[in-house]
């Protein structure tokens, strides 16, 4: 049976090059597909909204991390469809837990015949905006002013470039923290509150993480050397930094961030800055979002 599905492409995914991949699909005969391309982050998030009502079998956005956060905002008055994932992003932390292929002909066989899998999302704030990866203070910042400010097209390399720019500009921020079970006090490098395993194209942050277990993840890196953390950023890649001893990880249902006695921090959701500020509240929404997965997903 052929699925009758959306695709909502985002053109500028991995500066337009994740677009063109997709145009070998066109024309297969395994989905009726309507194709529509995005013309800004509100007409995207308005047309995901407008489908769930428009008859389809499934709704596929064609984007990376920060084109699946727009997808979240625009089923934020409900889900009646399910949402398949094309990874053409340079960033897919979430496609990846998920269990989407990252191949982009798998993920489309996947959109055609694959089995809805329930997964966690995530939200800054009482009915603020949602996120599928992170959330985070601190460092994340200064390398998405980098990234942003780059001419270069998105890609890990220029992730982990705009990560160690970022990181010789930073000055620590002292910040309280609060979890289920648990709290911490002190100046920090960053803290990032986890739905996904990694984030940012493959910085395993929290490697123990399940997007569907009903919780968040958190790693807190207390200040510390900057060129001691430059040398620790493999680890953080490989997701070996959890025993080092500026690290501090847990998992909560919740978790608040607040600065002390200083200007709020800006808040980075996804890749995406400026949505919000601390003090913060980041709260697990359990299998809050149905997700197209390959039937053999574990």
């Amino acid at each position: 049976m052929q699925r009758r599905a959306l695709v909502i492409v985002n053109p500028s995914a991995r500066g337009g090059r994740g677009a063109r991949a997709l145009a070998r699909l066109r024309g297969d005969p395994r989905v009726i597909a309507e194709w529509a391309q995005s013309r800004d982050a509100a007409d995207l998030v308005a047309r995901m909204a407008a489908a769930q009502a428009g008859g389809y079998d499934a709704v596929a956005v064609a984007g990376g991390d920060g084109t699946v956060t727009l997808a979240l905002e625009g089923l934020r008055a409900g889900q009646r469809v399910p949402l398949a994932i094309l990874p053409i992003g340079s960033g897919n932390d979430f496609a990846r837990d998920c269990g989407v292929p990252a191949a982009i002909d798998a993920a489309w066989a996947t959109l055609a015949s694959g089995v809805v899998r329930t997964v966690d999302v995530a939200e800054a704030g009482p009915g603020g905006p949602r996120f599928g990866c992170v959330g985070s203070v601190g460092l994340d910042e200064m390398a998405l002013r980098v990234l942003y400010a780059s001419r270069w097209p998105r890609s890990k390399a220029l992730n982990i470039y705009s990560a160690l720019r970022g990181l010789a500009a930073y000055e620590p921020r002292e910040v309280a923290v609060t979890w289920e079970g648990g709290a911490f006090r002190g100046p920090v490098m960053f803290v990032a509150t986890m739905n996904t395993r990694s984030y940012g194209g493959g910085f395993r942050v929290t490697p123990t993480a399940r997007i569907d277990d009903g919780a968040l993840d958190l790693c807190i890196v207390r200040a510390s050397g900057k060129f001691r953390l430059m040398r620790q950023l493999p680890r953080m890649l490989q997701g070996t930094h959890v025993d080092l001893p500026e690290v501090v990880m847990a998992r909560s249902p919740w978790v608040r961030v607040e600065e002390v006695g200083a200007a709020p921090l800006t808040v980075c959701l996804d890749g995406e800055l400026d949505l919000a500020r601390t003090p913060i509240e980041f709260r697990c929404l359990p299998r809050a979002l149905a997700v197209l997965v390959p039937e053999d997903t574990p």
